[in-house]
Parts: structure tokens; sequence; C-alpha cells
């Protein structure tokens, strides 16, 4: 890379790429793969076998023809030789072969022989596919590295030429051509903010790009570079690929072209163009694997919808496709796509967050189980009422994708109806989220209606309760956090009856978005959670700490035992809880041993209120105690069943017989306390027998008991010493 852009394009290290991206551009100190390469290349291999051992690596001059021919399949029958070159434009390619002949340093001795080879392929492709040749069409540039190959005959260099041409050249590299509205759509998708600027100085991407895309990089890189490169590319045979390269360049570039916002059109222009003239060998494997990177990090039906109108010949729906490149607003997604991501779950691939945007009454009809309601209308109705809404919409899927839930991912893709008058509204959301430089956007195609109709699995559908009314869809306010939670999670607990758990576990994600962080601001508490338990009058009910006691210390009180002695079970209290629990939330197991804040994790036999055991996790942060309760049916997966601070931890005791039987008791709001009190004053009055209170607790079953509530106990201890610091601070 030359010294005065080094710092602009300066290629560096991405830590967070899939170990995969590497697989575009590989190099390796030693040489036998080479040995291989060449042994496979003698018994007859195809493209899988040579990408199975190349690992798309520079290749050495003796086998980067024999490659190429293999990967590109070339015919070498479609040629007829021929030395009449009487094309009214013969001068015009004359004159650019005596160029690259004097540019590619080609042997003197062999110079004359190559520039009648490289016009002759010209002329029989212009006659044969009855085209005209024009300057700066990029023919040039892809027969640049072709001409120093050692190849037979010009029938070999024109198969090489065609099949290059024809496989990985997109048609539409014009002035506004389909090909760079859909890499400007890519640009979009990834960089909105770069998109914007590049559309308000209206900077269009033919502007820059055609010679990159129509010569396959090789007008614009330097003949060390592209003979490597395209060793890789040939290998890798992703027909798109040129485009995400192209986003690399500009990823490189972008800090340098905003730094340029005051320069002049052509100047930008100018400056973008060269780009890839600054590339250096040592900076392949680097551009390569990044490219790759937004390959495998962007939706892939894009590929299915465009490849045959940009690619082959045979697709007689170009004008009706090209329109829907040129109109989209924003990437499109198939369908199926969706339905395929939510079906296989895990963090492979795009993760989409699916946002619906029909009216309330058609959503409330039936909708994707993993989809959120955002109601279009609402936009022109209310402003800020919608802006509210999409601040608990981005909260709720932060929360979802921390949590790793099914419905979780980076990716936000908007559905409609399906039909174009009504979506009018959805294309307006779309492009209120595109102001504010949202990265990952996207737009189902064909709406509800082609989801509809392609899904094959009930269970992905939700639809109403036989009494649901649309009337019944909550309002959500601005005015109010707590209340944007609750509505949020009314709106999504309606849909319960007809689906699986993992509809449950956005339910919980949705309402602590909102709901969690207006509690931090008031109780200035970190996941201060407070959990309902009973006891019975006769004994000492633990308090849960309020702002309003601040003389007693947290959970401490005259005569109590020790919250960390293991004590024996009193018999004669239940330990069903106390409430009816949230629905459990859908987890990937992973996932979470991955979290930073973890910090034991123990194999357990979660009992439940029925007393049966279930193989569960016992994971415990700085601050939470978790129980995962695993799926038998998904070894990865598994329910989060309970989430408690340790600060509402009150006891812990065990079985006399069976010391590893541990029971965890939690704190319940002082409400409820003086609620059960009452009640238990009422019987007493009344002289009946006194009734088993339920304790809010959880009961697991630890093979490794002493070490678990060691570790607990530590935790627990400087929780609470936190706790008591608070309480002992001076007021100022």
């Amino acid at each position: 890379m030359s010294d005065e852009n080094k710092d602009v394009f300066e290629l560096e290290e991405d830590s967070d790429l899939n170990t995969n991206d590497n697989e575009v551009f590989q190099t390796d100190e030693t040489n036998s793969w080479i040995n291989e390469l060449r042994s496979a290349l003698k018994r007859g291999c195809d493209l899988g076998t040579i990408r199975n051992i190349g690992k798309c690596r520079p290749l050495t001059d003796d086998l980067r023809l024999a490659v190429w021919k293999t990967c590109l399949d070339i015919n070498e029958d479609d040629y007829v030789d021929s030395d009449v070159f009487d094309l009214p434009e013969q001068n015009l390619i004359r004159e650019d072969v005596l160029r690259l002949v004097r540019t590619s340093m080609i042997n003197q001795d062999v110079a004359a022989s190559k520039m009648s080879d490289i016009e002759a392929v010209i002329t029989y492709y212009c006659r044969k596919n009855n085209e005209t040749y024009e300057k700066g069409n990029g023919w040039i540039d892809l027969l640049k590295p072709l001409v120093g190959l050692d190849y037979k005959d010009r029938a070999e260099l024109y198969a090489l030429f065609v099949n290059i041409r024809d496989r990985y050249i997109p048609r539409y590299c014009d002035t506004d051509g389909m090909s760079f509205h859909l890499f400007r759509l890519l640009l979009l998708y990834h960089d909105p903010e770069l998109c914007s600027f590049f559309d308000t100085r209206k900077i269009t991407p033919d502007l820059y790009a055609h010679v990159w895309i129509r010569s396959l990089y090789a007008g614009s890189c330097s003949s060390n570079v592209i003979l490597p490169l395209w060793d890789g590319y040939f290998q890798h045979a992703d027909q798109f690929f040129a485009f995400f390269l192209a986003l690399v360049l500009l990823m490189f570039a972008k800090e340098r072209v905003f730094e340029m916002g005051d320069k002049e059109k052509h100047e930008i222009i100018e400056f973008l163009s060269k780009a890839p003239a600054n590339l250096s060998v040592d900076d392949l494997e680097d551009f390569c694997s990044l490219a790759n990177h937004y390959a495998s990090n962007t939706p892939q039906s894009f590929r299915k919808e465009f490849y045959s109108c940009l690619f082959s010949e045979a697709d007689l729906s170009v004008s009706q496709k090209a329109c829907s490149i040129y109109q989209a607003l924003c990437l499109p997604v198939s369908v199926k796509e969706l339905l395929q991501a939510n079906q296989l779950g895990g963090t492979a691939g795009v993760r989409y967050f699916i946002v619906d945007c029909r009216p309330a009454e058609q959503y409330n009809s039936r909708h994707l189980y993993t989809a959120f309601h955002l109601d279009a209308n609402l936009l022109l109705e209310d402003s800020k009422e919608f802006a509210g809404t999409v601040d608990a919409l981005l909260a709720a899927q932060k929360q979802s994708i921390e949590s790793g839930s099914t419905a979780g991912g980076e990716h936000l893709c908007f559905m409609g109806s399906g039909n174009d008058e009504q979506d009018k509204y959805v294309r307006m959301v779309v492009a209120y989220f595109l102001q504010r430089n949202t990265k990952y956007i996207s737009i189902a195609s064909g709406g509800y209606r082609a989801l509809a109709k392609v899904n094959e699995d009930p269970s992905m559908i939700t639809r109403a309760k036989p009494n649901h009314t649309p009337a019944s869809t909550p309002t959500i306010s601005t005015l109010d956090p707590l209340a944007i939670g609750s509505a949020i999670k009314q709106n999504i607990v309606e849909k319960l009856p007809a689906i699986n758990t993992q509809t449950a576990s956005l339910i919980n994600m949705i309402s602590s978005a909102v709901i969690t962080k207006s509690m931090e601001v008031k109780d200035k508490v970190k996941d201060y959670i407070v959990q309902t338990s009973s006891n019975e009058s006769t004994h000492p009910v633990p308090k849960h700490v309020s702002k309003q006691d601040k003389v007693d210390k947290l959970y401490r009180q005259p005569n109590a035992s020790s919250v960390f002695s293991l004590d024996s079970d009193n018999d004669e209290e239940s330990t069903s809880p106390s409430k009816v629990q949230d629905a459990p939330e859908l987890v990937d197991i992973e996932s979470w041993f991955r979290r930073s804040d973890l910090l034991h994790k123990y194999e357990c036999e979660h009992i439940d209120e029925n007393n049966r055991t279930h193989p569960s996790f016992l994971l415990v942060s700085s601050t939470q105690l978790y129980i995962l309760r695993k799926l038998p049916e998904h070894k990865t997966m598994a329910n989060l069943v309970s989430r408690r601070p340790l600060e509402t931890i009150t006891k812990i005791t065990s079985k006399k017989n069976f010391p590893e039987i541990i029971t965890f008791r939690y704190a319940s709001t002082q409400e409820e306390e003086e609620k059960e009190q009452q009640q238990q004053q009422n019987v007493k009055s009344k002289g009946k027998t006194k009734p088993k209170i339920p304790i809010d607790c959880d009961k697991v079953y630890l093979p490794d008991a002493g070490d678990a509530t060691k570790n607990i106990k530590l935790l627990i201890m400087k929780v609470l010493n936190m706790f008591d610091n608070l309480d002992e601070s001076p007021s100022t």
C-alpha cells in the first residue's frame, strides 16, 4: 500500500470475525498443500477438491492456469479462430490492446503475438454476441492478468475471458445500472450513515465503483495483487463477492471521506475510485476475510432473488426484478429466510428481530409468534407516542439479544401485510429508522401474506383467542415507563395459548427491558427485584429493604437465625411458591456460560412444587442466582425458571438426611407480609388450626452442595455489606 494513503486504508485486525471468515484468503508457510493440490490436478479433481486443499490461498505460477480452468469449468470448443479484424470499432480495439501490452511489461519477443491474440479474442466475442466494443467497458482490464499466463492457444484464452466475464461480471454495470443500485442497498444495510452522506452529495456507486466491478478489480489493482486476489476469488466461487470487497474498501475510506465533506464532489469520487490501487499483497488476507465477514452478516435471500437477472442471460423477468431494486427502500428479505432463522435458533447466521407493522386488528388476528407489533399508523397519529414505542422496542431487542432468546437478533426486519396500499405506512416506519442511521434494516418481501403461504408449521403462527376483540390491544404511553412495559407485555401475552415456551421468553425480556430501568432509577439499587413469600406468624418474618427503612440492617432482625446457616427444613412449612412465577425464558446455554459476570456454575436437579426433579444448572453471578432447566428435546437450550438477586436470600437450609438437597428462601415485600399477618390474626381469632404458609423458595439437589453454599455465602456477604454501607452513609 502506498505510504501516502497507508493511514487511510490500513487493514486492522478484527478479533470478532468468525474463524471461517479467513477461508476466503489464507496464507501458509508450508508447501505441503501445494504438492497435494498438484497431485489432485493430475488426477482430474473438481472445484470442491481444489477448495478443500487450497483453502482460497494464493497459488504458484505453475498451478495457477490449471486451477483457474477447473474453477471456471471452461469450454474451449466455443471459439473459431480468425484473423479477420473488420469491426467498425476495430481501431479503438487495437489502440486499447496496444496500450495494454505496453503497460503489462510483456517480453518484446512475444508482444506482437500477444497483441494479435487479444485483438482476435475481443473481435470474435463482439461478432458472436452482437456487441459493440466500448472504451472503458472493462474487457481489456479482464484480459490483462490472463495474457501473462502460459495459455496454449487463442481458444483457451478466449474461454478464460468469456467464463470470467459471464460468470463474475454482473450485467447492467453501466451508468445508473441495476448492479450499483443493489450495491447501494448493501451499503445502506451495513452503514446507513455513510450511505446517507453519499446520497446527500449525489455520489452514486457507479461514479466510483464501475471500474472495480466491471474489471473484477483488475483495472484498479496492480498485477502482483490481482493474481493472488483472483486465486482466492475463483476458489471461493461467489459471484456477489465483488460487492462485499467494495464494502470493505468504503469502510477503510470512511473516516477520510467524512473529513472531505467540504471538498468538491469530483475530488471525493477520484479519491474513492483509486482505493483498490492502495492495496498490497500483505493486505489481501485481511481484505478478503473482512469481505467474507460482511457477506456472512448479510441476509442471504437477496442472492437467490437477484442472481438470475444479474448473472444469467436466460432470466426473462429482468425488468420486473430491476424495478424492484430501483424502487427498494431497503434490502428485501424473503419470508422463507425469516422462518428458517426462527426455526434454526442458536447464534449462527443472521438473527432477526421481526417487527410486524400491520394494523392492530390484523396483528391480533394472527402473526408470527416471535414478531413484535409496532403500529405503523401511530407514526402519523401521534409522533411522540410512536417515538416512545420505538424506544421500548429497541430496549426489548437489546434484552432479547442479551438473554439469548430465539426472538432476539441484531437485524431488524419489518413486515407489512403484503398490500401495497396498506404498506405505504410501513415504508414510512422503515424510513424513520433509516433516518436514525440504524444498521441492519430490512423489509420482508411480500409481507405477512407471503409468509402465511409458505409457512408449513402451524406452531409458528399465533392466532387470536375465541373471544378476542381488536379493541383490547393496549395503548402504549410515553409518559410512564412502567406503563410502557406493562402494555408491551399485555400485547404479547395474548398469544400465549397458541405458542410454545419461546414466546414466553420474549414476554419477560420485553417487560424487564423497560421496567427494570425504571426500578433502577427509582430505587438506586442494581437488580432490585421484589419476590413474594409467606411464613407462619410464630416465625420472625424477614423484611425486604425499602427506601423508608433506614434503621435496621438489611434482612437482619433480633433473634433471627443466620441467613447463611444450613438449618434443617421445617416440615410444617410448605415449600411451594407462594405466587405464580413468570413464564420461563428460553435461553441459549452456551451464551449464558460465556457471560462475563458468571462466577460459578453447578449441575443440579431442580425440584418443583410437585417434588418432581428436572436436570438443571445453578448459575451464580456477583449479584444474582439463576436456575436454568435443561430441555430434553433441545440440548443447547434451557428454560430460565428462576432469577433471584442474592440480597433477597433470607435463609439457606438443607435436609438432615439428605444434605445435598438445598433450599433457598427469599424475602417478601412489606405489603404482602402485612397481609399475611392479618390473615393469620383472623385465623387465630376464630380458633382454627393455623395453616401451612407457603414459602417463596427454590429447592435443588446439589451433588456439590458444600462448595456451592460456601461460594454463595461469600457472595451474599459482599452484597449485604454493600447495602449496609449504603444505609450507614451519612446524608449530605
